[in-house]
């Protein structure tokens, strides 16, 4: 299958998982509220936060697994790509053990000492962080097997397990409505179980399907491998470890200067983020292989072309979504939670504008990844990211509201954005003034116009579910101009290829049923 087909294939289906996904978890969400209050859901959330602090390991190590499989596919080894996937297997059963021991070992203290938790409701809460562990170990075990998937290009078997994760998690939830001990355990225990399965179904089709996806043996091990690796991955762990220290640092935060609402509301916020993040992966995990085997073949050029190209329209699906999202954000939470708790909106704005952002050069992570120079890319762009802690902590203590830090949040991001562009000019050659023509210079019209279609329909029209008309509105006109202003002229004649491929093939169908 071409390149171009298979990208599309993908990432059609990684849309097709995202929208079922987001719909079945922003409404298992507005249940687990509904069924938990916002005090135990207060309690699941800053508990997850703390072991999420440390579960950036597995996404860094799982990046990494993806990088080196799909590097060493296009340099055309599969003696390499087998020895990647066991020595990947090792790493991943090490670290995965030192870090459950040692959060095992700092439970109490976090728990009894650090979190400002209820005295009667710190025994959930100790169930809560040792399901936590368990779903911190199935997922390092589930890590390298996902990255050989997304290595191999299987994004379709990877995007269907997803979808009955989520059915299986909407149904457990309306199960425990009606559980009689207590919800909270109940809901921590339901998720530890998911993901023991979800591990279990990725491992059977893996060892089913691909001869280097295999039970590893000790004679595999091979320290020079290893030794790349880790090279790789300890960077990495750096900076996707201050992503997310930066995000949880701030729950902890919170917790210490407004109590549990306000970490309602921001763990209402990092599930929209996590959402959202499933949509920009949706483009990401389709383009990277081949971007990765582009490197590895030493195709500098091409490589960066895919970089451009998942930067441009991971940031335009998200903004054509999200834009009219914005513009009705009360109205948005509302129908999903009923009663939101009180500083939702002003959290989850901040959040949407910050990973839109982030997606402008989010292609540009990726191609610094491919190149592999990333120590000194995670030291410069990482570093500036974790002062969001600092910053944050500073507003609050000079009692500014929790807005304040979600501002700082925001300001950081958009320095780290700008930072990357210069730093792929000196590492792989990018163009500068090339990349930002091609990703923010045609963005922007497709952008403002569906900001000033919402607003215009907003501001009109009313009705409780004016909501979905603003949506329809603005996502028409976002496409419309996208089509018109961003895509060049040999992608617009590729999408009217594959409508008109499209229409044909409706047509055959309605004639051969009226035969």
């Amino acid at each position: 299958m071409e390149p171009t087909k298979r990208i599309v294939i993908n990432a059609l289906s990684q849309y097709v998982r995202t929208a079922v996904c987001m719909l079945l978890a922003l409404y298992s969400t507005r249940l687990v509220l509904a069924l938990l209050g916002q005090q135990d859901f207060g309690i699941y959330a800053l508990v997850g936060n703390v072991v999420a602090l440390v579960a950036f390991v597995t996404s860094s190590l799982s990046v990494s697994t993806q990088r080196f499989l799909s590097y060493s596919w296009g340099r055309g080894g599969m003696s390499e790509v087998r020895s990647i996937f066991a020595n990947a297997m090792f790493l991943h059963i090490a670290i995965s053990v030192v870090l459950v021991v040692s959060l095992l070992a700092v439970e109490h203290p976090v728990v009894h000492s650090w979190l400002r938790i209820a005295e009667e409701r710190r025994a959930a809460a100790d169930f809560v962080y040792y399901m936590m562990l368990v779903i911190l170990g199935m997922t390092f075990l589930t890590a390298p097997v996902k990255g050989l998937f997304i290595a191999r290009e299987n994004i379709v078997f990877a995007s269907a397990i997803d979808i009955l994760d989520a059915v299986v998690k909407l149904l457990g939830v309306i199960a425990l409505t009606c559980v009689t001990a207590d919800t909270l355990m109940a809901y921590a225990l339901l998720m530890a179980g998911i993901s023991v399965l979800s591990f279990a179904a990725y491992a059977t089709y893996g060892l089913l399907r691909y001869d280097e996806c295999h039970v590893p043996r000790l004679s595999e091990l091979s320290r020079a491998t290893l030794r790349r690796m880790m090279g790789f991955a300890t960077w990495n762990i750096y900076a996707v470890g201050s992503t997310v220290v930066r995000s949880q640092g701030l729950a902890v935060i919170f917790n210490r200067f407004f109590g549990l609402v306000v970490n309602a509301a921001y763990g209402i916020a990092l599930q929209v983020s996590a959402a959202l993040s499933s949509v920009a992966a949706s483009v990401i995990n389709a383009v990277n292989p081949q971007l990765m085997k582009a490197e590895g073949r030493g195709d500098r050029q091409s490589m960066l072309h895919y970089a451009t190209l998942e930067s441009k329209y991971s940031f335009l699906a998200l903004a054509t979504l999200l834009v009219p999202v914005l513009v009705e954000l009360p109205s948005v939470l509302h129908a999903w939670l009923g009663d939101y708790p009180l500083y939702a909106p002003e959290m989850c704005s901040y959040i949407i504008v910050i990973v839109l952002l982030d997606q402008l050069t989010i292609g540009l992570t990726s191609a610094n990844q491919a190149v592999g120079q990333i120590r000194n890319y995670s030291l410069l762009v990482s570093t500036v990211r974790l002062s969001v802690l600092p910053l944050a902590w500073l507003c609050m203590h000079c009692g500014m509201s929790a807005g304040a830090g979600m501002l700082v949040y925001l300001l950081v991001e958009i320095v780290c954005g700008i930072i990357r562009v210069p730093f792929l000019v000196h590492t792989a050659g990018l163009d500068a003034a090339d990349y930002l023509r091609r990703v923010v210079a045609c963005s922007a019209l497709p952008v403002c116009g569906c900001l000033g279609v919402s607003l215009l329909v907003a501001h009109t029209c009313g009705g409780q579910y004016r909501f979905l008309l603003t949506e329809v509105v603005g996502v028409s006109a976002s496409v419309a101009l996208i089509y018109m202003f961003s895509l060049t002229p040999a992608e617009r004649q590729w999408v009217l290829g594959r409508l008109l491929t499209l229409r044909k093939s409706l047509c055959s169908i309605s004639l051969h049923r009226s035969t």
